[in-house]
This record gives structure tokens, C-alpha cells and sequence, in this order.
């Protein structure tokens, strides 16, 4: 059995075990339905590692999908959401794995809706067993549910569900009712279900290459009979009572009667139904013979809690002479309606907060949109006459309410953490959301609720995604909704940043902002996030991230510009090259690369934690932070990281308070120290590109037809080409004249929305971060060495060590394959040393090569909670870096070709010793630049004379620090005369290119630099710059050198790189 680590982000495994290291060289192909939160799930967690070669392709049509699979050579099949069945011509010829909700002995297609409902498999006729859990209530027989649940990974043949299983895993099923199909689709379901496909695939290896089973004969291979049997973790038969075969349960077999039904009937018949069909409300009134699907609900709990307005209003003397399913009141576009009552019992009634009406078959679907809303628009608005709006009388929570947003306060030695919880629709920012939100921040630090010191973001199921696209899709005006929408979200921003200038929002002029209030913030992100979400915890001083959650910060996919001030916090904390390939790169992030890169500060609780179950380890965290001194974190005795703005630039009284310390450097940032324009002058800069993707005759269309397919779900005609290492095409969002506006006039489009011009668009141009910054130079990084630190405190910091440069590291050989035979990866030293718990598998065009840490050592600098613990601890592990090489452009497929001259100087440098303090890794300009371009911009930019010069440099210092290069003429910067591999991934000449594994220190980190006139054109020198930073040889925060670089970094890196290379 294979031992977890609890540190390693979306999965149980930190690294593959090393008899199965060359499994990372197999080519994998996802097939699935649509690139969804799990199949991101899979696919980051698989790079995370060291999966290189891992191709998507969406179920388009069985031509597409078998001819994705011939055209990639693929060595097995992945199906992590597949909503059809797969043709004969796949898994007839590649061992093809499916996951599937549903312990083994479970098939159908609707296995989570069936265990919501309350399904125990007691009852076998799938009729009876409906009309028991859909026409009776839990108030009249007994409450049947399930203990446990699983998930499966299978091998597709011709039986629907019902080929041979290679793993599978089984949780504990929460209480039904309150948890939602999708909640337990993104916790509990896909937690388990990435444990059974990591351990699937690697069963798969052990059967066939473990096996010594030719690749020809890998479809005979069979898993053991044991592995259907037991699960992965327990070791255990399934423990949740007897599996059947249930049928597709449809949105109109799940309609709540409210006559019969309490309100936590319906609360279970809707989650059960939630995110996808939707349960289906019969007619609300003769006017119309149209139902509605209904989302969201909550209960209300306290019947004495109802103000007597709401219904005395509505001609009721008493709460009892309402009829059932009666609708009493509203609040924020959700409908109370009261059911029925069985005293002491039941709740008084259940909240619905969104509603969609149907259309036919083979039809677009219409948004999701506030269940008013959707009544008004299905025909049914005079029931909703005379009904009042019930708005939440405090922010404080209040336990048996529903409440769309509510604040928790925290104390500690007087001082007070204000928690700010939200819960809105599938993570979706709505203009009154997010007014809404902005008012429960500004009542949460009023000077009325006490000593507030901290402001920290909650979050709900979700973080955030965003701004409410199925809103805006809904909307007379969808351009309209979004100026409105985008615009209330970045108040929210700009009220967490809280700049010190004379140019704000007009909203907070003469408003003291936080960090003059001694107030500094913590985003908490609990629960995945996307888009606009991201930057919103992105603004925050610093950035909490369970190691369960997915982040997706691209709005590019999209086709918008995005807002939210990512132009200043992605700049700032990640600098610009990762700064650029977070917003051009359209993929997944985990916590572990967004820890690497800046995004993220601190990692926490482990990546089997569902968002409800890491709830106490955040309060915790914000509890801890709320007490710490400055010495405890600012020192060189730690490597604690926040947001660059609140770093130290100067000496500090050590007896202070972390967040005091916090906010005086935040004041210091925007004052003393300034070096970047007034805030605002990204926000308007921003809102100017939104303008444009919301109006412009021309530009706007791609994001208006993108949003229409999103929303209304029509099917797929191709997949990105981003995904699609299978391919050398090229995604429109990939080239410059994406983001073309015909004709456009900068200023004009303020008219859109008749608005002034801002005076700041005569300079704000240089705010934007430029997405197409690749990078050119090669530049190094040090990592301070770690020590340990304690206080008073319940969490643990584990920090990255300086490894030695002279440290024997195993180097990996690729041997040579042919289209039939098995990818085979030869350790030249595997059987004499260990493994490096720092290997890494890939070059990185920027920031630290991404690692494949042993599977006991956990991600570098995180915090997690340990309970039965009083002190803060910092814990020397070694660094090991993310994986980047998820972010290249896959129709760079030759950066990486056996027997080229970059991988020649890659593998001499690899075996030099050099100082430390010198450049202990370096590949070509060329292979740099293939990290993150294609063919045609790496010619242009190879056409430069000085960076020929560079590289040539390069190569005779190179030549000089290694004999053995001498004897490989062929080795040289030019790459030109390269086998180029072709769609199918093979060279000229037909042999089978597979990326090389290669084993580098940790130390030896590669960077790129931005060019000079980056911060010429902010009108900033790069003297005035440096002024204002920390010197990087003295620098006390990783952050500073593992990927939230700041320019001063660079032109120092730069520099010493030309001083190598001269």
C-alpha cells in the first residue's frame, strides 16, 4: 500500500514511488465531456507530479476523440468526466480508464442524486424505492441514508459501467440534506476519486511494465481481484450497505410537493438536484403552465423569528393560516415559502435563491438567475404581489437563519479578527452580491464594533469565481450588467487595498483606509476559485489557500480583459513573466505553484479536508496571526510571506504585533516609498479593456458569444488547443490580434457608458501587465537557508533549505521508443543512491525548476494546523518547486528533444560543480523561450542581435566549465537544424520524442528578466526602483526569490548573468 502525504496538494502522493518514476514519461490522454473542476483537478495534480506529456481532448465526436488518441500515441486513456460512451475504437485498443461516482456493485447514470435522496440500497425495485424517497416524508417514517459512499476508476469495455476495477475509494457521507450534489461532487467525491486514479495508474504500470508485458499485450492485463474489492486507504469491503443498478432519476421525477413534503424535504429533494438537472417546482400559479427549476435552498428554522409584517400583509392573521408553499418573502432575489409544519419537528420554511426556466429539448438552456427573477420570466410574477422584502436586520450570525453573508468575530487579548462568511450561488459575484458584500466589510471594521485588527475573507463553498455571468447573460443589457458588475467588485477590491493618494473611488473619498486603522487582511480561500475571484484574494495582505482548492485566475478563456486590480497585486506579488503566464496561460493552478510563484502565502490542512472540514484549521490560522509578534516572522530566523506592499523595507521594533508591523509597512508602500501610481489608475485602465469587451462593435463579440456558449451549454465543436499537446494549432487567445478593437480611439470608449475620459488614461497605459512577456534571460536565485523560530501559536511553517551544490543527484536517461513500444526511463544511478527528494523532470523558462518531492517531505514554507500543539514552528525541509511546464504552449513541442544541442548543455551543466553563488543551471535561450512560446515567435525573437550575442557568450563560458562539451560539436544554441516533431509527436524520422528527465538541485533555479524599458515605460528608473527595495542578498522572505520577483531582482540577475557569461 502506498503512503500519503498530507502536504501534497490535491492528492495523496507528494511523488510517485521510485519503482514507478517512469510512468510520468507515459502519454496520457484525457478524454472527457468538459474540462470541469475535477478534470482541472487531475489535470494540475498530475503535473504537480511530473506528468509532462498529459493531452486533453473533449468528447466531441468518436472521430475526434480516436483520432486525438492515434494522433498523440497515446500509452493509456483517462476518462475523469465522461458523460457518453466510449467507442469501440478506443478502448479496443488502449486500456482506457473511467471515473465514476459509486462504489463497485453501483452503475447508473445519476449515483450522487440517488445517495442524497436518501437511497441506502435497502430497497431494490429502483420504483419503489422513488416513490418511497419522492411521495413520503421524513417526518412520517424513518431517515434513510447511506454511511459511506465511493467513487471508482474502471476499465471501459463494452458494458456500460461494467468493466474491470483498478481502484477505488470510500468516504464517510456527511449528513444529507445540507450538502449539496455539488458540494459533494468537489469534496468528498473528488477527493476520493483522485486517490483512485493516481492509484490506478500506477497499478496499470504495475501490470504492464512492472509485468515486462509487451505494449502489445497490455490489454490483457487484468488488475488483481483484491483491488476490486478493497479500497485504497481502508483496506476495507465497501461499508455503506448493498450497490445497485439505478436508472437515471430526471428533473421531473424530483418535484417537491408541499403538501406532503417538510422544509427539510425539499431541502434534500434540491440539493440532491443541485448544479445539474435542478429540481423541478410545479406551476406557481394559472397564469402560466410553466415550472421551474429551483436551486439554492436553505432553511429557516425559527418560526418565531418571522416578523408577523410579512404575512399580516399578506391578509394572514396567523402563521398557521398560511397554506403551505405559500411564498411570504423575499430577500435578495431568494423566496421564502413556508411548508409544513409538524411542531418541534420541522423548520417554518425554506428559502429557494435561484431558479431557471425550461426550454425544450436540443434547446439552449436559459441562465440561472435569482428565483424572482426567474418566476417573473416563466409567467408566474402576480404571485410575488404584495410579497415584502425580509432584509437581514444584523451581520453578525445567526445560527438557524439563512443569511447570503454574515461576519464571525474573533478575540484575542483585546484585539479582534472580524470573519466575513459568504455563500453565494456556485461562487458567483452578482452587482447586488457585491454591494452587498462591501457593506457587511465596511460594518465588520466600523470603529464602532471595537479594537478590529484583522479583516479576514471566508469565503463559502466557494471562494469566489467571479463576476455572475449567468446574470449578465440574463440581463436587457448583458454589456450594461457587466460595467455594473465589474465595477461593484472592484469597490470591494478597492476598499481591501485601501490606497493612501489623493485619486480613490469617489465611494471612499475622505474614508480612512484600513491600514491607517491599523487593520490588515487575510483572504481564507477555502473553497476553489476562478477569474475575478482570485485577484479579490489576490488584493488581500495575505493569501491563506487550502491545498484542496483549484485556482483559475485566467479571464482571457473567456474573452475579457478582467479587472479586480490584478494589473497591480499579480504584478507585485509574482512579478511580470509569471504575472503574464497566469493571465495568458488559460490553465489550472494548485496552491503548491501559486505558493511558488506569490500568489499564495501559506498553504494549510492537507488535500483530503473538505472546505467544511478545514474551517477550524483557517479560524485557527487568523488566531494565530492576530497574536504574533513581528519578531516571530520578520526575522532571519523566518521566511514568512505576505503581500509585497506590507514587507519590511526597514528596521522594526521587534516587540510589535505582526499586524501592526503589516500595516506600517502597507503606509510606508503607498507613501514614503511609492514608486507606482495612484491605484486608481490601474482600476480605470482596467475598466478601459472592459469597455472595450463589453462594447466595442467588433472586439465584444468574442465575449459575448463565449458567454452565451458557457452559460446556455451548447456542445463543444473543438477543444483548446492549449490542452491539446496532440495538436500544433493554436488557440485565438494566443496571439496578439485577439485583443484587436478596430478603429478604436483610447479614451472614446468612457462614451459607451457616458462617462468623462479619465485624466489617468494619459499615462495608466503602463499599468497593464503584458501577457505576451516571455522573458529572455537567464538569471539565478538563492534560497536563504531556514531556521527555527517558536511562539505562541497552533501553526507550523515548513521552510525551504539551501541544498548542496555538490550533492550527487541521480540523472535520468531516456531510452529510445518506438510508437508500439513502452516510454522507459533508466536512472543511471537508481540502484546505488535514493532518490533526490528535489528530482526535477523538467526545464523551467522562469522562477524555480518544479520538483517531485519523496513522498515524506512536504511543500516548502507551509502552514497547517496542528491541534494538540502551543507554538509557531519553522520546520527546515528542502525547497522543491512546481511544476511550470503546465503553462507551456503545447505547439512548442520541441524544447525538449533527446540527443539536441540544448539537451547536451543541459545534461553537461548538470554534472558541474560551481560555487553556489554562481549559475549552477542554465539551457538554452531557445529552450527557455519554448517554456512559453511557439515556433514562429521564438524565430523572431532569435533574429535579435543581442540576444545571439548573449547566447554565444554563454556557449563559450559553457565550453570552458566543461571538457566533455568539446567533444560534441553539434552542441550549440542554434537549434534550427532539429528533427522538429511533427502533430503526432514524432521527429522526421519517425522515432518517438519524449522530454528527458533531468535531476537539478533546488539551488540552481532559472529565471527570466524583463526587459529595461519595462520600467522606463512607468516612468520609474531602474536606480529609483532599486532605492526602494531590498537588497536580494540580503533579503529574509522567499517570496522575494521564489516567484514573487520584483523587477530590482531582475535587473540584478541580469547582471550578474552577464558578468558570468563575460
Amino acid at each position: 500500500m502506498i503512503i500519503s502525504n498530507s502536504s501534497a496538494p490535491l492528492g495523496p502522493l507528494a511523488s510517485l514511488p521510485s519503482h514507478v518514476e517512469p510512468l510520468k514519461q507515459f502519454r496520457i490522454l484525457l478524454l472527457v465531456t468538459s474540462i470541469n473542476s475535477f478534470t482541472q483537478r487531475v489535470y494540475s495534480y498530475l503535473q504537480y507530479l511530473g506528468f509532462e506529456q498529459v493531452s486533453v481532448q473533449l468528447a466531441t465526436t468518436d472521430e475526434d476523440m480516436l483520432n486525438a488518441a492515434e494522433g498523440w500515441d497515446a500509452d493509456i486513456v483517462l476518462c475523469p468526466f465522461l458523460t457518453k460512451k466510449l467507442p469501440e475504437s478506443i478502448y479496443s485498443r488502449w486500456i482506457t480508464l473511467v471515473v465514476h461516482p459509486g462504489p463497485p456493485g453501483d452503475a447508473g447514470p445519476s449515483s450522487l442524486d440517488w445517495v442524497l435522496m436518501g437511497d441506502n440500497g435497502s430497497i431494490t425495485d429502483s420504483s419503489e424505492a422513488l416513490d418511497v424517497l419522492l411521495n413520503t416524508s421524513t417526518a412520517d417514517r424513518e431517515v434513510t441514508q447511506r454511511s459511506h459512499w465511493g467513487t471508482i476508476c474502471f476499465q471501459a469495455n463494452e458494458e456500460l459501467d461494467g468493466g474491470a476495477v483498478w481502484a477505488w475509494e470510500q468516504y464517510t457521507l456527511p449528513k444529507i440534506g445540507n450538502l449539496t450534489k455539488a458540494g459533494l461532487y468537489q469534496n468528498q467525491h473528488s477527493i476520493g476519486a483522485i486517490s483512485a486514479t493516481i492509484h490506478a495508474l500506477i497499478r496499470v504500470y504495475e501490470q504492464t511494465v512492472g509485468s515486462n508485458l509487451p505494449k502489445t499485450d497490455w490489454l490483457k492485463a487484468t488488475p488483481l481481484h483484491e483491488w476490486g474489492t478493497k479500497c485504497v486507504t481502508l483496506q476495507q469491503t465497501f461499508l455503506g450497505g448493498p450497490t445497485l443498478d439505478r436508472p437515471l432519476l430526471q428533473s421531473t421525477k424530483r418535484r417537491p410537493n408541499f403538501q406532503i413534503h417538510t422544509a427539510e424535504d425539499i431541502l434534500r429533494i434540491l440539493n440532491a438536484s443541485d448544479s445539474q438537472p435542478g429540481s423541478m417546482l410545479h406551476p406557481l400559479s394559472t397564469n402560466s403552465k410553466t415550472s421551474l427549476f429551483a436551486y439554492g435552498a436553505h432553511l429557516h428554522q425559527d418560526l418565531s423569528t418571522i416578523p408577523a409584517s410579512l404575512y399580516v400583509s399578506l391578509g394572514f392573521e396567523s402563521f398557521s393560516e398560511i397554506p403551505n408553499g405559500k411564498i411570504i418573502a423575499t430577500r435578495q432575489g431568494a423566496i421564502f415559502i413556508k411548508t409544513r409544519q409538524i411542531p418541534g419537528k420541522t423548520a417554518a420554511g425554506v428559502w429557494i435563491t435561484h431558479g431557471r426556466v425550461p426550454r425544450g429539448k436540443d434547446k439552449p438552456i436559459d441562465p440561472k438567475i435569482s428565483m424572482a427573477d426567474a418566476i417573473g420570466a416563466a409567467g408566474h410574477g402576480a404571485v410575488l404581489d404584495g410579497v415584502k422584502e425580509w432584509e437581514q436586520n444584523t451581520w453578525m450570525e445567526r445560527p438557524g437563519e439563512w443569511q447570503e453573508v454574515y461576519v464571525k468575530s474573533v478575540e484575542q487579548n483585546g484585539d479582534l479578527a472580524q470573519l466575513v462568511y459568504w455563500n453565494f450561488y456556485n461562487g458567483a459575484f452578482t452587482t447586488a452580491n457585491c454591494q452587498y458584500l462591501l457593506k457587511a466589510l465596511q460594518w465588520a471594521t466600523s470603529p464602532d464594533r471595537g479594537n478590529v485588527k484583522l479583516l479576514a475573507l471566508m469565503g463559502g463553498n466557494y471562494f469566489s469565481n467571479g463576476i455572475a455571468l449567468n446574470t449578465i447573460e440574463n440581463a436587457t443589457s448583458p454589456g450594461a450588467e457587466t460595467w455594473a458588475n465589474i465595477n461593484a467588485i472592484d469597490d470591494i477590491v478597492s476598499f481591501l487595498v485601501g490606497d493612501i493618494s489623493s485619486e480613490v473611488p469617489p465611494f471612499l473619498e475622505g474614508v480612512k483606509p484600513l491600514s491607517e486603522r491599523g487593520i490588515a487582511t487575510i483572504a481564507c480561500v477555502r473553497g476553489n476559485a476562478a477569474a475575478g475571484g482570485v485577484a479579490l484574494a489576490a488584493a488581500c495582505d495575505v493569501v491563506i489557500a487550502g491545498r484542496n482548492v483549484v485556482l483559475n485566475p485566467s479571464y482571457r478563456g473567456m474573452g475579457l480583459h478582467g479587472s479586480e486590480l490584478h494589473s497591480y497585486s499579480y504584478l507585485k506579488r509574482c512579478g511580470p513573466i509569471h504575472a503574464a503566464t497566469l493571465l495568458r496561460a488559460m490553465k489550472p493552478l494548485n496552491t503548491s505553484l501559486a505558493h511558488e510563484w506569490g500568489l499564495v502565502d501559506i498553504e494549510i490542512g492537507n488535500s483530503t479536508q473538505s472546505s467544511f472540514e478545514t474551517e477550524t484549521i483557517f479560524v485557527d490560522s487568523v488566531k494565530t496571526l492576530l497574536i504574533a509578534k513581528v519578531d516571530d516572522t520578520f526575522s532571519p530566523n523566518s521566511s514568512f510571506k505576505c503581500a509585497p506592499w506590507c514587507r519590511p523595507t526597514s528596521e522594526f521594533d521587534h516587540d510589535k504585533l505582526l499586524v501592526e508591523v503589516l500595516c506600517e509597512n502597507k503606509i510606508s508602500t503607498y507613501t514614503k516609498n511609492r514608486n507606482f501610481p495612484p491605484l486608481l489608475h490601474y482600476r480605470n485602465e482596467e475598466l478601459s479593456q472592459m469597455l472595450l469587451d463589453s462594447f466595442h462593435p467588433i472586439r465584444s463579440n468574442r465575449y459575448h458569444s463565449r458567454r452565451y456558449k458557457f452559460i446556455r451549454k451548447t456542445k463543444a465543436s473543438s477543444t483548446p488547443a492549449r490542452y491539446m499537446l496532440h495538436s500544433t494549432k493554436k488557440d485565438e487567445e494566443d496571439t496578439k490580434e485577439f485583443d484587436d478593437a478596430p478603429n478604436w480611439i483610447r479614451g472614446e470608449e468612457w462614451k459607451y457608458v457616458n462617462l468623462p475620459i479619465p485624466k489617468s488614461l494619459e499615462t495608466s497605459e503602463s499599468t497593464r501587465i503584458d501577457i505576451f512577456n516571455y522573458g529572455q534571460s537567464i538569471t539565478e536565485a538563492n534560497l536563504g537557508e531556514p531556521t527555527s523560530i517558536s511562539c505562541t501559536s497552533n501553526l507550523t511553517f515548513d521552510l525551504p533549505t539551501e541544498h548542496n551544490p555538490e550533492e550527487h543527484i541521480s540523472e535520468s536517461v531516456e531510452m529510445p521508443r518506438k510508437p508500439s513500444e513502452v516510454p522507459t526511463l533508466i536512472s543511471s544511478s537508481l540502484t546505488t543512491q535514493p532518490i533526490s527528494p528535489t528530482m526535477s523532470s523538467s526545464s523551467s523558462g522562469e522562477g524555480p525548476l518544479p520538483t517531485t518531492p519523496m513522498m515524506e517531505i512536504s511543500p516548502t514554507r507551509s502552514i497547517h494546523s496542528t491541534q494538540n500543539q502551543g507554538e509557531l514552528k519553522v520546520n527546515s525541509l528542502n525547497s522543491n518547486s512546481k511544476r511550470l511546464s503546465i503553462f507551456r504552449n503545447p505547439s512548442s513541442n520541441n524544447s525538449s528533444i533527446p540527443g539536441s544541442g540544448q539537451d547536451q548543455i543541459t545534461n553537461s551543466i548538470s554534472n558541474l560543480s560551481i560555487n553556489q553563488n554562481q549559475l549552477t543551471n542554465n539551457i538554452s535561450g531557445k529552450q527557455l523561450i519554448d517554456q512559453f512560446g511557439n515556433d514562429q515567435q521564438i524565430s523572431m525573437r532569435e533574429k535579435k542581435g543581442t540576444f545571439r550575442i548573449i547566447k554565444k557568450k554563454l556557449k563559450n563560458a559553457l565550453k570552458s566549465l566543461n571538457s566533455d562539451f568539446n567533444s560534441n560539436p553539434n552542441s550549440n544554441f542554434n537549434s534550427e537544424k532539429q528533427s522538429k516533431p511533427l502533430a503526432s509527436g514524432r521527429s522526421e524520422n519517425g522515432t518517438r520524442n519524449l522530454s528527458n528527465s533531468k535531476s537539478t538541485s533546488s539551488n540552481s533555479i532559472t529565471t527570466y528578466t524583463s526587459k529595461n524599458h519595462s520600467l522606463v515605460n512607468k516612468g520609474i528608473s531602474s536606480d529609483d526602483f532599486k532605492q526602494n527595495q531590498i537588497s536580494k542578498n540580503n533579503c529574509e522572505w522567499p517570496c522575494l526569490v521564489t516567484g514573487g520577483q520584483d523587477e530590482d531582482e531582475e535587473l540584478s540577475e541580469i547582471t550578474k548573468n552577464k558578468q558570468l557569461v563575460q
